[in-house]
């Protein structure tokens, strides 16, 4: 029997994941679906050269923490604040 492989680009989230991203746009003015973006583009950073050091979660959180508070990852994720999804 096949193995079951996950979609690149399927838009799924752990279930903390998920938890995590909705208290964040709920105390802050960014959409979850904003959130979500900045988290997978943070989980394919950290694919492409991220540290070792820390979770690719960690990693990815970071980015959104970092997107939220007007870090570097927001002039990198510059392109999702004109869009304005759920």
């Amino acid at each position: 029997m096949p193995t079951k492989t996950k979609k690149r680009g399927s838009g799924k989230v752990s279930q903390s994941d998920e938890a995590f991203l909705r208290n964040k746009a709920k105390n802050s003015r960014f959409t979850y679906g904003q959130l979500k973006k900045v988290l997978q583009r943070g989980k394919g950073a950290y694919l492409s050269s991220g540290s070792k050091n820390v979770s690719m979660t960690a990693w990815a959180r970071g980015r959104v923490n970092s997107f939220i508070s007007g870090g570097g990852a927001r002039k990198a994720d510059a392109d999702l604040l004109k869009k304005k999804k759920t």
